[in-house]
């Protein structure tokens, strides 16, 4: 294993990580905010609910790539006494990445493209890939503990992201907000590529392939199973229900994921540091992160709601105003899920999670199929409500059973 001089090997996050962190995530999470409201803004809402595909496709995509570059190799090298910061392994995560960014823009070419507008749609798949390859670098890097490298990716991401908003305000043909958000995602790219440098590892237990195939597999089904509202309702050709579907998670709930996206990377790292203490320490954790998540995703909902009904009233984003209580839900029992499964990975079979999230994926699939065919938008409302509050009971069910189990009773 060779590590460069540039990445940082801090021992535990530390409150100075953290906000830097913080920072990481924040203005990443302006830059897709920011490109996300231009579009939304100068867009049909035909155009923005294909574009909605192309990133629920993106985010599927995202997740799996971390699934195999990062999370994969973190809970391998747990299980050998590695160290987080030093278990990425350079080249298996990149290859990762390129073969799911190439699925997933296949995957949005066809989707779209089927109405029969396949230059827009090999546009929205350019973009679907590099949203996903581009994520890559930043991972690396706040695995590693290198925040402030991270955090300047996210800066490139911004900028640009404001760049071609003030382009489009000053009269820009609207149909250059795509390429310019290519090009961005290229620019930071590059510059992830040099912040990463060489450094790698070749160290991996003999179970590594399982493990990283079911972690991978498990992050699939999950994002699938999140984004499965917004691809339903584009099928059956609801641009409306669509974009309010995208708004809501894009806009409402924005500030919250800036808090979740930039801190759960960092809890899972605690999580694996803690596991050689036993059960308990995770649990703590686990509980604290929860409440957290909780109270950041309903104060975000409230004021989302208050906003949308008064002051954004009758203007394009107000389509998200039925589906802010929904998404809300569908959100925090996601995350409640998905921190339940964090905490039970370093104590129990891998088979354990990879069948749970496969329960959980193809129940919400055939039930949310069947509330859209049969009732639409209202339909998948009520459906995403009842899905929510028996994810919620399952996964406080997983974390009470936790304190139970030790690591000498499991594989």
């Amino acid at each position: 294993m060779t590590t460069s001089p540039g990445v940082e090997n801090a021992p535990s996050v530390t409150r100075a990580g953290v906000m830097i962190r913080t920072l990481d995530q924040g203005l990443w999470s302006l830059g897709f905010f920011v490109f996300n409201v231009t579009a939304g803004v100068s867009l049909t809402v035909s155009e923005f609910a294909s574009l909605s595909v192309g990133a629920a496709l993106g985010f599927i995509a995202v997740g799996t790539s971390r699934a195999w570059g990062i999370y994969a190799p973190i809970v391998d090298a747990a299980r050998i006494g590695i160290r987080p910061e030093d278990s990425i392994d350079r080249w298996s995560s990149w290859r990762g990445t390129v073969a799911f960014a190439t699925v997933v823009a296949m995957a949005s070419f066809v989707w779209i493209g089927r109405g029969g507008e396949w230059g827009y749609a090999a546009a929205v798949a350019a973009l679907a890939a590099a949203m996903v390859i581009a994520d890559l670098p930043r991972q690396i890097l706040v695995i590693r503990g290198s925040y402030s490298r991270a955090a300047l990716l996210a800066a490139l991401y911004a900028t640009g992201a404001l760049l071609a908003a003030g382009a489009l305000a000053l009269g820009i043909d609207n149909n250059a907000l795509l390429p310019i958000w290519f090009c961005t995602l290229l620019i930071v790219l590059v510059a992830g590529l040099v912040f990463c440098g060489k450094a790698t590892s070749t160290t991996k237990s003999d179970s590594h392939f399982s493990v990283a195939w079911r972690i991978t597999a498990e992050a699939a089904y999950l994002g699938f199973g999140s984004q499965i509202a917004t691809l339903l309702l584009y099928l059956i050709q609801d641009d409306n229900a669509t974009a309010g579907i995208r708004f809501a998670y894009s806009l409402v709930f924005a500030p919250a994921f800036v808090v979740i996206q930039s801190i759960q990377p960092l809890v899972f790292k605690q999580f694996a540091t803690l596991s050689a203490q036993g059960t308990r320490a995770v649990l703590a954790v686990s509980v604290r992160w929860n409440i957290a998540v909780a109270l950041g995703l309903g104060l975000c909902g409230l004021i989302g709601f208050t906003a949308l009904s008064t002051v954004f009233d009758d203007i394009g984003p107000t389509t998200a105003l039925p589906y802010v209580v929904p998404v809300g839900l569908a959100i925090l029992s996601a995350q409640t899920f998905e921190v339940a499964l964090m905490a039970t990975r370093f104590f129990v079979s891998p088979v354990f999670t990879h069948r749970a999230r496969l329960a959980s994926v193809l129940i919400d699939v055939g039930s949310q199929s069947v509330g859209v065919f049969v009732g639409g938008a209202a339909g998948l409302v009520w459906t995403l409500i009842v899905l929510s509050a028996l994810r919620v009971a399952v996964s406080v069910a997983m974390l009470l059973v936790l304190p139970r189990r030790d690591r000498t009773g499991t594989a």
